[in-house]
């Protein structure tokens, strides 16, 4: 059978032939988008850099950083969409604000909620952060109202209004002493209210576009703002002057303050303030404030530049943690800047999944994107891969694992290596189609060649180049150029799969024409053609055994052919829509199928029975892969999540059998103890059965012993009151059937007369089984009562009948 573990990367309960794997979530946040108003906080880091908290829709997801596992979710029961949240610097107390306009208080690690109460704002929060000693918490509204709370003793301190417009931004200064509270909103001004006076002490007016954070020097008199406006502005708290305006030419998400001490690999070399930036460039900057220089410059990653909309700094843990705009969280070294880890937020629709590794020790997914994400399945160590231009439709893997292609909109394709330390770059490209290349398919006796079908309605065949295969060739290297070695008009409309042959020789190709065709390779030579679907034909595979074909189409069926005569040897029906992907698992003997039902189907081909209906996604499953030693598969769908199903077969098999030696063991210890007469052994190892009818045979053996009822009442009085609760639910099953009800009236008289009333009252679920028991137990009476009065009748009738004298026989002469 299949059980099932999410990767949302986002499990659901229940055993099928694949069985999940507890704790597999690497996701920052399926699904996570942004409000109306600006939300800078989304993440958050605690101080040890063990944890990472996300928002995502209506939850707060808590991964380990370590494993990249969620460990909680957490969901206020509103169940509206969380706006702002933040993580006392204590790392004790969580708190959340959700659009119904409540703030939770939460103790994270046993996920609970300890105080809910309303947020008396009149529109939703939008940003929310504790003072150094969490105590007070204070909440900046889309109303322009500021309010303080103390958290300890749960009641509200202060009440700030003077802000235009929704207040986005709100920090308290690092020294308590002082009791300063700052403010930002869309008016682009910062506001320093006092809490001793509650008052607004100065309104500070330096940017001209939105600001989008605040930090404060490590002595409290300094403070620095950026903003939308290209600018950071570096502000003396107690003149509340701004004494410096540095230009960073990009729109500012987030500055950093950096410590104070020589950092050389950032370009820090002096003293004095320097600050990193993150912004629409998708780089971190450092800057020193004293001359406004930029003093370094992270190296550009290859593919599309990233925004970056958060970043954060961990000072106990070493950390910096920056977000881009699709959800992608970054680690850093705080003080090298070298990347530690990353986690893929959003995936998007998962449009295909491979297993990857000579042990499938990862996988890569190909989602809504140009990118695509390569996860370790041990650690869900993310890898975020950059070579096309537009949206990855298909990947495919070479048969060692460590070399995998990718196609996609931009009519082209790229292969990827993946090295021994697991790190995966592309080391060849090549573009001949002229519209989308949709499907790819690998050689699957050596890495010799690879094809590809698109919906300019051709196939090309791509040789290798053997620089590429060389044992010397370096990953670092340009990528090599492919060449396409064939090109052949395979169908009259798109082409939406191209499988190849297990001994390379045969290629087949589905289509939106409704047929399958088979060619002979390398020419590209039409063997015949597959016909018989109502509909496309989203996928064709072959089988690993046999000279047999598989074909999914959209009439929502999958069909068998024989290679030799292209018959169609069995059709499969279940799926309630298009089948988008079908594969051979155990040895060629089952069918693996997923729809765009959102269904995963097990079929057995002998038998030509679906055995196993898998519904874990919510919408189309466009991806579906096997491991290689067929012991586990891969889905991904357009519902954002990609769940490992793992096969429990041989598992389920060997718990089955050592079930049923169990209950051979006990059924004989069970015989051995009635006819030892060791009733209440007998009797509780019955119970612990669940098994109403052995129970009853004991009842019945206990019943015909000549003392049985002082043996009955001295065995049930001696059970736990547990087992005298099974007893009670077996008598309500016995007593519906006549044969059975004296064994269950005579348990119920035992009960009846031996307990106190308060303690049969405390039994679990009495009230269930006494409604149960009465119809019944009155329907037996009047029947015992009619088979007395007609006993009694007759008895009457025999004492009054006059008998006529017996003739007295002859005697005998």
């Amino acid at each position: 059978m299949l059980s099932s573990a999410r990767l949302s990367l986002s499990t659901r309960a229940g055993r099928c032939r694949y069985q999940p794997r507890e704790g597999q979530s690497g996701g920052a946040g399926r699904g996570c988008r942004e409000l109306s108003w600006l939300r800078p906080f989304c993440h958050q880091l605690d101080q040890t850099g063990q944890h990472l908290f996300c928002i995502c829709g209506t939850r707060v997801n808590i991964l380990d950083v370590a494993s990249g596992a969620v460990l909680r979710s957490l969901e206020q029961e509103d169940q509206e969409d969380i706006t702002a949240f933040d993580l006392s610097p204590d790392d004790e107390v969580l708190v959340t604000a959700s659009r119904a306009l409540l703030l939770a208080q939460w103790a994270w690690r046993e996920g609970s909620i300890t105080r809910l109460w309303k947020a008396i704002h009149t529109a939703p929060v939008a940003a929310m952060a504790f003072d150094p000693t969490s105590t007070l918490l204070a909440t900046g509204g889309c109303d322009g109202a500021v309010r303080v709370w103390d958290v300890v003793r749960h009641y509200g301190t202060h009440h700030f209004r003077g802000s235009s417009g929704v207040v986005h931004l709100v920090a308290f200064h690092p020294d308590p002493a002082r009791l300063l509270l700052f403010s930002s909103a869309v008016d682009a001004t910062v506001r320093m209210w006092s809490l001793q006076d509650q008052s607004c002490l100065a309104t500070m007016t330096a940017h001209y576009s939105a600001v989008t954070s605040l930090t404060f020097s490590a002595d409290g008199h300094s403070m620095l703002s950026s903003g939308r406006d290209k600018i950071c502005v570096v502000w003396d708290l107690r003149t509340h002057q701004a004494t410096k305006t540095v230009p960073v030419f990009e729109s500012v998400e987030a500055a950093v303050l950096l410590p104070e001490e020589p950092a050389p690999e950032l370009g820090v070399k002096s003293k004095g303030l320097h600050f990193l930036t993150a912004g629409d460039q998708g780089l971190l900057r450092v800057w020193e404030a004293a001359s406004g220089q930029c003093v370094y410059t992270q190296r550009q990653l290859p593919g599309p530049k990233q925004e970056l909309t958060r970043c954060a700094l961990a000072p106990s843990a070493g950390l910096l943690v920056s977000v881009t705009a699709d959800h992608n969280l970054l680690l850093y070294e705080a003080r090298s800047l070298q990347l530690r880890k990353q986690f893929a937020g959003y995936s998007e629709e998962v449009l295909d999944v491979r297993f990857l590794g000579p042990e499938d020790s990862h996988i890569v997914v190909a989602s809504n994107s140009p990118s695509l994400k390569v996860f370790e399945l041990q650690t869900m160590a993310c890898q975020i891969l950059h070579g096309h231009t537009d949206i990855v439709l298909a990947l495919d893997v070479f048969r060692k694992g460590r070399l995998f292609a990718s196609c996609a909109k931009d009519q082209s394709i790229c292969i990827w290596r993946m090295n021994k330390a697991g790190k995966v770059a592309c080391v060849a490209q090549g573009s001949g189609h002229t519209h989308s290349v949709g499907t790819i398919c690998c050689s699957r006796l050596k890495e010799t060649f690879l094809v590809t079908g698109s919906q300019d309605c051709t196939v090309k065949l791509w040789p290798i180049p053997e620089a590429l295969l060389s044992k010397g060739a370096s990953s670092d290297s340009s990528p090599v150029l492919l060449q396409a070695q064939a090109t052949q008009r395979c169908h009259d409309k798109d082409i939406n799969s191209v499988a190849v042959a297990p001994n390379d020789k045969l290629l087949a190709t589905g289509s939106q024409d409704r047929t399958a065709k088979l060619w002979a390779l390398p020419q590209c030579r039409l063997l015949g053609v597959f016909s018989g679907h109502r509909r496309g034909l989203w996928c064709v595979q072959f089988s690993p055994m046999d000279q047999v074909l598989a074909t999914a189409s959209a009439d929502g069926t999958v069909k068998l052919w024989a290679l030799q005569d292209f018959s169609c040897l069995k059709t499969f029906e279940g799926h309630d829509a298009s089948v988008l992907k079908v594969a051979f698992v155990s040895r060629g003997t089952q069918l693996l199928s997923s729809g765009s039902d959102g269904l995963v189907k097990l079929w057995t081909i002998k038998s030509n029975e679906c055995v196993k209906t898998l519904d874990a996604h919510e919408d189309k499953v466009w991806g579906l892969h096997c491991s290689r030693l067929d012991d586990r598969a891969l889905t991904g769908a357009s519902d954002s999540c990609v769940i490992l199903w793992k096969d429990v077969t041989e598992e389920e098999q060997a718990e089955e059998q050592a079930k049923r030696e169990e209950e051979v063991v006990k059924q004989q210890e069970l015989d051995n103890l009635l006819h030892e007469r060791r009733y209440l052994r007998a009797l509780g190892l019955a119970i612990s059965l669940d098994r109403p009818h052995t129970v009853l045979t004991v009842i019945q053996a206990i019943r015909r012993d000549p003392e049985a009822c002082e043996k009955l009442g001295a065995t049930v009085l001696q059970l736990r009151r547990d087992q005298k609760e099974a007893l009670l639910r077996f008598c309500v099953t016995w007593n519906t059937n006549s044969r059975h009800c004296h064994e269950a009236q005579a348990v119920l008289g035992v009960l009846l007369r031996h307990e106190a009333p308060e303690e049969l009252l405390a039994y679990q679920g009495l009230q269930a089984s006494l409604e149960a028991l009465l119809p019944y137990t009155e329907r037996h009476f009047q029947r015992l009562s009619r088979t007395l009065q007609a006993a009694t009748f007759l008895d009457f009738l025999w004492h009054n009948m006059k008998l006529p004298p017996l003739p007295v026989a002859p005697s005998a002469l």
